[in-house]
């Protein structure tokens, strides 16, 4: 092929694909209808490249077939009326395939510009033989029949229709080829997982999720990771949450979330973005990084006012949630002085502190803490035949009596003695007590 051949592009649907012929000499613009040989018989096309826009040594060295002629209204009546009859016989070409039992979904139809050549498409995921519907069709419309396998995007862009933007489809208006479309870009988005929002007519992802993904690649680049360690004038920080759009990062400061614009990011607030668990560099403020030529002064800074930015003081707006502005830099809180009456103090306190505590309880308890000093009284009684200095009260025996027995009287606790008792018995039946009643062997049981 010599480089002095003008070549053409057609295409011959709207937003198909791009065929190049060689002009043959003639002078072709955009916009203009020829006729063109195709495999399939002659076609009618449309010019969408005039001949001094294609780069020929770009096309290769393979030899173009030319362009017939130009198209006549004629010729475009025809292909007109060819159409509508391939739409017409749609209905009875699927009842053929259902009676040669043929599975695949038939799309579409279009007849070549001689009316010899019938084409059909049809969707299907999976390979299909079709040789028995392709018999019956060329016997029942007279004209030789071919079949083309085609997928879900194609089954799209032959239907055509308006996606979720409310504009027309991409594929049937202006989208060539079909970029290849991954659950990743989605997320690198921040889109919403759900199938019913990220999938076009076809049901695959939408195609449009191509679109942006270099524009959101370079803007994460500019902005801190999920996770990414900060430096800001009140300490470190911690990135929680990242709006690529308003370029605006949610930061957890010392347990508060803070909010911070794309003005404070880069100065105030500064991260590594080689290392997110490395020391994040010391933040500076934005009169410096504008001495330092790190940042540009806009409209504010010429006129030496002062934006408000997230160290501003200002009231909480969501104070259940936490959420807001952080204060000026201050020291660290010191722990305040608590009362030590009050429940949950947790500094020292002295043992008068301590004995006014205990009292303060007791009140609220009623007799207990009585009975817990004689307990621990009781435990520190002298033993042997010292006298004990604890006030008389009721010692318990076994046995019956009335309310005006002995055992009513009080008395002091009788001390301990190594010798046994005067009673021989006593420890036996203790001891029975103790093991449920049982006597020991040789023992006589107790009448009582």
């Amino acid at each position: 092929m010599s480089d002095e051949r003008r070549v053409a592009g057609v295409r011959f649907q709207n937003a198909g694909r791009i065929f190049y012929y060689d002009t043959a000499g003639m002078r072709l613009e955009p916009g203009e209808y020829v006729i063109v040989e195709t495999v399939r018989g002659p076609e009618i096309a449309r010019v969408v490249i005039a001949p001094d826009q294609v780069v020929v040594n770009e096309l290769g060295r393979e030899d173009l077939k030319p362009i017939l002629r130009l198209a006549t209204p004629a010729d475009v009546e025809k292909a007109n009326d060819l159409v509508e009859r391939a739409r017409t016989l749609l209905p009875e070409a699927r009842r053929l395939a259902d009676d040669a039992g043929f599975r695949g979904h038939i799309e579409s139809a279009g007849f070549t510009l001689d009316g010899r050549r019938l084409t059909f498409t049809f969707s299907s995921e999976e390979r299909l033989d079709y040789r028995e519907f392709t018999r019956a069709a060329s016997r029942r419309f007279d004209v030789k029949t071919d079949l083309h396998q085609v997928g879900a995007r194609d089954r799209a862009k032959l239907a055509g229709g308006y996606g979720i933007c409310g504009r027309e489809l991409c594929c049937s208006n202006w989208l060539t080829t079909f970029p290849s479309i991954s659950i990743r870009m989605a997320k690198e988005q921040d889109l919403p997982l759900n199938p019913q929002k990220i999938s076009g007519l076809c049901g695959r992802l939408l195609c449009c999720l191509s679109y942006e993904e270099e524009g959101y690649k370079q803007m994460r680049k500019t902005l801190p990771k999920v996770g990414q360690r900060c430096s800001t004038p009140t300490g470190e920080a911690k990135a929680i949450a990242v709006n690529i759009l308003r370029r605006q990062v949610t930061l957890l400061v010392d347990g508060q979330r803070v909010e911070v614009s794309d003005r404070d990011l880069g100065t105030v607030v500064r991260w590594d973005p080689a290392s997110k668990a490395g020391d994040p560099p010391p933040s500076i403020s934005r009169e410096e990084g504008i001495a330092q030529g790190l940042i540009e002064a806009d409209a504010a800074d010429l006129e030496g006012e002062t934006a408000p930015g997230w160290m501003e003081s200002s009231p909480w707006t969501e104070p259940d949630s936490g959420r807001g502005r952080l204060p000026a830099p201050a020291p660290r809180k010191e722990a305040k002085a608590r009362d030590p009456l009050k429940p949950g103090a947790r500094q020292d306190r002295t043992p008068g502190q301590v004995e006014r505590g205990s009292q303060g309880k007791a009140a609220t308890r009623g007799e207990r803490p009585q009975a817990r000093g004689r307990r621990a009284d009781s435990r520190r009684a002298p033993q042997g035949g010292e006298q004990s200095a604890l006030p008389e009260g009721r010692v318990f025996r076994r046995g019956g009596g009335g309310p005006g027995s002995a055992n009513d009287k009080p008395q002091a606790p009788r001390p301990q003695s190594s010798e046994s008792s005067s009673d021989g018995d006593a420890p036996r039946r203790n001891r029975r007590r103790r093991r449920g009643g049982r006597p020991p062997s040789g023992s006589p049981p107790d009448a009582s």
